[in-house]
């Protein structure tokens, strides 16, 4: 490399702007090149112009790179260091000078003391001058900085990008966004959201800065961040409404791409708001839950896969992080590996396969996918099938995620055809909730086993749904439930009327005793919620410790004022016993009783006053073989009754168990009134016996 470092530049001579752009051009187009030759020849020209055209800066612009691409920090250095000093407003040449000499640090052994630490050192702290000095004159160099850092994560190196720009950021928002990004990159949180404010406050950075923030506080669970994160949605700038809108495009359906892009302002962060707090009702999440975990899930997307279209990221972001995962590379097969997700409906898997590009998976519907097509030795599903030894050796690597797949490599070859056809309707099925639907399930540290009863209740005038719950007392952390002490329960709930409106309650109940209570007596309890008259959907969840349980019941009939006729739920109780939905209805969540109980059977009537009431009950037992038992009337009660009815609408009737042998039985009560309106709630109870 040619050094010219005795020749002066001519401050009066500046370079064309195209001419800079040109060279600029061209240290992007080699950037990819490998071949060295290829390199040498382009370097051998650029030096002989370089001979007859010494004080021309894009010259030694163009050489510097290439020494740069080559490993050759030294003539790199010097070369930039030229370019600077012809054109000391280049910004490209000292952003390459600063490349250089980062470069020169990374090969000295910093981890020695002596002169090759010192080198290091030296030209790391050119390098924070070159580059602090490349992004005053052009802040757009801050962008770059970005890859520089995001190729060097975790290297020392990084904070030397870092630290330039901290030299160089001053009220220019472009630069303070790009720094906060490294930041955040490099670990700082806290130093990149108060980078982000800062951005925020001067020309051009507010939107953005708000998002960043947010995104940031977000990402490490901070509940602050939704603040930010709606103030962002009000302002009308459109590359911060561009950032809100890719990072929602990963779960949003068409509908709701079009509502945001149809919104602004105030309107745009209301709709954001409905579209999150939407997914923590379907979740039975606290607001903002799903908003911080979509932004943790980005987060960790961006670290792990560098490809945006890569196929795991959507599902990633879409159900978070699988529960198992395996893969295999036997000899002739594609990159591939297969996601396990446990949700309560049943598991998915999902299995992904690369092809030429090994940063882009897709999404396929079964296994056998993954083998290439052509090996035509084993019959089976519509293409030509793979090699014995392939198969089996792809099946047995997902034996972790599924039995399934180990018998199916151990079985006969003959049963095979039928495990692909099976194994490829379920992946087809599980390949469509994991591109279409979104989740944040709730995961418990135990599972509690509890009784919870959805169902329709009030008086005619305001309905109610009742959730009445029973939990064992030996999940609380007391032997004895002593004098005054409280047990606590949370209970939230998501219910959809059927215009799929959805609203949440989330509450804590506190269950407490005058008298002590063995610890193996059951906590009980109920939550009423007035509705308007309607059918509704309800999914709760029950929590209580460190456990809990979810629950759901669809098609809730809540009556209430201007319904022409309607017959409650049936609960079914012992008075002083258990929990109570009002005056006179007992109810005993678990539903067990002893057979020298009397248990309270009640409901209510829609609406009050309903004239000529009868009813009559009847029993049959539940048969575990799936056959149905007859119904028969109920001892001591046969026939029709005329039960009185309270003002509220409300019927309770004694039901003496004596004569009922142990055994689950469905109880049915047939109420009519004297128009001939009929309804026939049932309620499931247990006998135990004496």
């Amino acid at each position: 490399m040619f050094g010219f470092a005795a020749l002066q530049p001519d401050p009066a001579v500046a370079q064309p702007a195209r001419d800079r752009g040109a060279a600029e051009v061209f240290a992007d187009s080699i950037a990819g090149v490998t071949d060295r030759a290829a390199l040498r020849l382009i370097e051998r020209d650029l030096m002989l112009r370089a001979k007859r055209d010494r004080s021309n800066p894009t010259l030694h612009f163009r050489l510097g790179h290439l020494a740069l691409r080559q490993g050759e920090a030294n003539d790199a250095g010097a070369e930039f260091k030229w370019a600077t000093q012809l054109e000391p407003r280049w910004a490209a040449a000292w952003f390459g000078s600063g490349q250089a000499d980062l470069a020169l640090g990374e090969l000295a052994d910093t981890t020695k003391i002596g002169r090759r630490a010192l080198l290091a050192r030296d030209a790391w702290n050119r390098a924070t001058a070159a580059f602090a000095r490349a992004v005053a004159l052009d802040s757009s160099w801050a962008l770059r900085a970005e890859t520089l850092v995001a190729d060097r994560a975790g290297a020392p190196s990084a904070l030397v990008v870092r630290d330039g720009l901290r030299r160089a950021v001053g009220g220019n928002a472009v630069a303070l966004l790009a720094l906060g990004r490294i930041e955040r990159l490099l670990g700082d949180s806290s130093a990149a959201i108060a980078t982000f404010e800062r951005a925020g406050t001067f020309a051009g950075g507010r939107g953005l800065g708000l998002v960043e923030a947010a995104r940031t506080r977000l990402a490490k669970g901070d509940r602050q961040g939704a603040d930010a994160y709606f103030a962002a949605g009000v302002v009308d700038d459109s590359a911060s409404v561009a950032l809100l809108r890719s990072e929602i495009r990963w779960i949003a359906t068409a509908d709701e791409l079009v509502r945001f892009d149809a919104t602004s302002g105030d309107d745009r962060a209301a709709m954001l708001r409905r579209f999150w707090t939407s997914r923590d009702r379907a979740d039975l999440r606290q607001d903002g839950d799903r908003l911080r975990e979509h932004a943790r899930r980005l987060d960790v997307a961006r670290r792990l896969f560098i490809n945006p279209d890569d196929q795991r990221v959507a599902v990633l972001v879409r159900h978070g992080e699988p529960d198992n995962r395996a893969a295999a590379r036997p000899p002739g097969a594609p990159p591939n590996e297969s996601w396990r997700y446990r949700w309560p409906e049943g598991e998915v898997i999902v299995h992904f396969v690369a092809s030429g590009d090994t940063t882009n998976y897709r999404v396929v519907e079964s296994l056998f996918d993954v083998v290439p097509e052509g090996d035509p030795r084993v019959a089976g599903d519509e293409r030509p099938a793979p090699s014995t030894d392939l198969v089996e050796l792809l099946l047995r690597s997902r034996a972790q995620l599924s039995p399934a797949y180990q018998a199916a490599a151990a079985g006969r070859r003959d049963q095979l055809a039928t495990f692909r056809a099976r194994e490829r309707e379920i992946g087809r099925a599980s390949r469509n909730l994991a591109l279409t639907t979104d989740r944040f399930p709730l995961r418990f540290e135990r599972e509690l086993t509890a009784r919870i009863r959805i169902l329709s209740g009030g008086s005619p005038s305001a309905g109610t749904l009742d959730l009445a719950f029973a939990i064992p007392g030996f999940v609380f952390d007391s032997t004895k439930l002593a004098s005054g002490d409280r047990r606590q329960t949370r209970v939230r709930l998501t219910i959809s009327d059927s215009t799929q409106n959805a609203f949440g309650v989330d509450t804590t109940l506190m269950a407490s005793s005058v008298e002590p209570v063995p610890s193996d007596a059951p906590v009980t309890g109920v939550l009423s919620v007035p509705l308007p008259p309607g059918r509704y959907s309800v999914r709760a969840v029950l929590e209580a410790e460190s456990r809990g349980t979810v629950a759901s019941r669809d098609g809730v009939e809540v009556g209430g004022a201007g319904v022409r006729w309607l017959v409650s739920d049936l609960a079914v109780g012992v008075t002083n016993r258990g929990a109570a939905l009002g005056p006179g209805r007992p109810i005993d969540p678990a539903a067990a009783f002893r057979r020298a109980d009397t248990v309270v059977a009640s409901l209510v009537v829609f609406p009050a006053g309903s004239r000529g009431l009868r009813i009559r009950f009847h029993l049959r037992p539940v048969s575990g073989g799936g056959k149905e038992a007859k119904w028969r009337d109920f001892p001591h009660r046969s026939g029709w009754i005329e039960p009185s009815v309270g003002e509220s609408g409300s019927v309770a009737v004694s039901l003496p168990l004596r004569g009922v042998k142990p055994g689950l039985y469905e109880l049915e009560a047939i109420v009519v009134d004297g128009r001939g309106l009929e309804g026939r709630p049932r309620a499931r109870i247990e006998v135990i016996g004496l």
